[in-house]
């Protein structure tokens, strides 16, 4: 008598996450993103970003003469412009123990102002002409309109791109719109400061057209053409330096999705068109990157060389003040290590992981935005003669850091970027507690001056927006929470199946 055969009872296999579940994560997370940038849009006062009085002077005055808002002298480089545009800075900055309260920050008296592009035309008009449309008789409210609207532009953008993308390429909208955004990208995107602009631009224009060259449907062609021509005009109509941040991103593109055949050239044409745009727009102003374009006296190649050198020496503390090391506004709201560690580690140790998977392609654009890391700054610092910390800010190079992170993220084609669920964890916990502080250090800063003590933000409050019936505290707790969700969702979208290194197909056949 032989025995029966022995069956085996099938291995389970993990069931797929309910669609549903998936859909409602996806569809909370761009709300609580706009919500975590809205909350850092209300964290400070008018005039809080770097050379804002500028910029508010150079909005006022974007649709020509406007009784009010702005009026014409004898001189064409003077205009009349109200005092809450060009004073409200002069109160508290680089004076971080005071608060952001300003007298004339409300004042709609009109008074004589060099500080806009309307007297060296240093900026392109596009980002000048949008922001003023929203400019009316009350400041406070023309400027948070603003700061919200670039807000949206963001998110949406950001939306648009992971709704219209292969599922394959998600991945680096979620968490290359992410790791790199705490404190600085928080702050400036929602802004009244073109750097804002140029941020967005840089983590999506080349999304866009990489969307453009492999899109199989007219609709999706059509979709991604109209984003890449927003985000090329968000760019180069913001700041001249940014159009050249565009270009680059359209050569990149090119190398990493360049093929021999008819329909690669016909779509390039596109790109060419975008490329113009890109040009006529850096002609339009002229800022283009160098502080003084009549820079003194040239230097000898002995001096010019060891200048060169002494930049390089110190360069990476402009990639790091990126990430929160140089502060924030006008450079007067110091962050603590607290806020930028967690950062710099996140970002460093994700794109050095993600390089382990570079064919040649991505290894050439890498190599290209690294060498424009250094190049574009050291040539501005070297041409005028100045060292790291004096004249060049991070912000300038800001965009190229999110560029730079997204390329390193190229070729991971899950959407969890090939994380583990231990890794998730520690990513959502280090920059939910980086935004948490550092959200907490820019409200403290301006409701009452950094010298104040204790967490309540509401106690010995000396500024804050009039008529808002919330305090800093609820602004901070909402902020906080909104970017906590944040991140919770993208881990949730993107959290392994085998959490532990092992699948449970597998795990049944080691522990026989």
């Amino acid at each position: 008598m032989t025995d029966a055969p022995t069956v085996e009872a099938p291995v389970s296999t993990p069931r797929a996450r309910p669609r549903r579940w998936r859909v409602i994560v996806a569809a909370l997370l761009p709300v609580a993103l706009f919500f975590a940038l809205v909350s850092w849009a209300f964290a400070s006062p008018v005039g809080a970003s770097p050379d804002e009085d500028y910029h508010l002077g150079s909005i006022w005055c974007a649709q020509g003469d406007r009784a009010g808002f702005c009026e014409s002298t004898s001189d064409p480089g003077v205009k009349l412009v109200p005092k809450a545009v060009t004073m409200a800075a002069k109160c508290y900055a680089f004076r971080a123990d005071l608060s952001g309260y300003c007298p004339a920050a409300d004042s709609q008296q009109l008074e004589k102002s060099k500080r806009g592009t309307f007297n060296d035309n240093g900026y392109p008009p596009l980002f000048y002409v949008t922001m003023s449309v929203f400019v009316s008789h009350d400041t406070a409210a023309s400027v948070l309109a603003m700061r919200t609207l670039n807000a949206l532009l963001f998110v949406g953008i950001l939306t648009a791109l992971f709704l219209l993308l292969e599922p394959r390429r998600r991945g680096i909208v979620l968490w290359g719109g992410l790791i790199a955004l705490v404190p600085f990208g928080m702050f400036i995107i929602p802004s009244v400061n073109p750097s804002g602009w140029a941020s967005i631009s840089a983590a999506t224009l080349w999304l866009s057209l990489v969307g453009f060259y492999e899109a199989r449907t007219r609709g999706r062609l059509i979709g991604f053409g109209a984003l890449a021509l927003l985000t090329t005009l968000m760019g180069a109509g913001a700041r001249s330096d940014a159009a050249t941040y565009s270009v680059l991103a359209m050569i990149v593109v090119m190398v990493l999705k360049a093929e021999r055949t008819k329909r690669f050239w016909l779509l390039s044409l596109w790109t060419l068109v975008l490329a113009v745009i890109c040009v006529a727009f850096y002609l339009s102003g002229s800022q283009g990157g160098v502080i003084n374009p009549e820079s003194a006296t040239p230097l000898s190649g002995t001096a010019t060389l060891h200048l060169a050198m002494m930049n390089l020496l110190m360069l990476p503390s402009l990639w790091t003040g990126t990430l929160g090391t140089w502060g924030l506004g006008w450079l007067d709201t110091m962050m603590p290590a607290i806020v930028w560690m967690p950062s710099i580690t996140i970002v460093a140790g994700v794109a050095f992981g993600a390089l382990r998977f570079a064919d040649l392609r991505k290894s050439i654009v890498v190599a290209l935005v690294g060498l424009a890391l250094i190049v574009v700054p050291l040539y501005v610092l070297v041409h005028d003669r100045i060292l790291v910390g004096a004249g060049v800010q991070p912000r300038y190079i800001y965009p190229l850091i999110l560029l730079f992170v997204g390329l390193c993220l190229w070729g991971l084609n899950r959407i969890g970027i090939g994380l583990s669920g231990f890794q998730l964890i520690l990513i959502v916990g280090a920059l939910w507690l980086a935004n948490h502080i550092a959200l907490y250090t820019n409200l403290r800063r301006y409701v009452t001056g950094d010298n104040a003590k204790g967490l309540n933000l509401d106690a010995g409050t000396a500024w804050w927006w009039s008529g808002l019936p919330i305090g800093p505290i609820w602004v901070w707790g909402i902020g906080s929470l909104a970017f906590l969700i944040v991140l919770a969702a993208a881990a949730a979208l993107s959290w392994p199946r085998d959490t532990f290194g092992l699948r449970r197909g597998r795990a049944r056949q080691l522990v026989a």
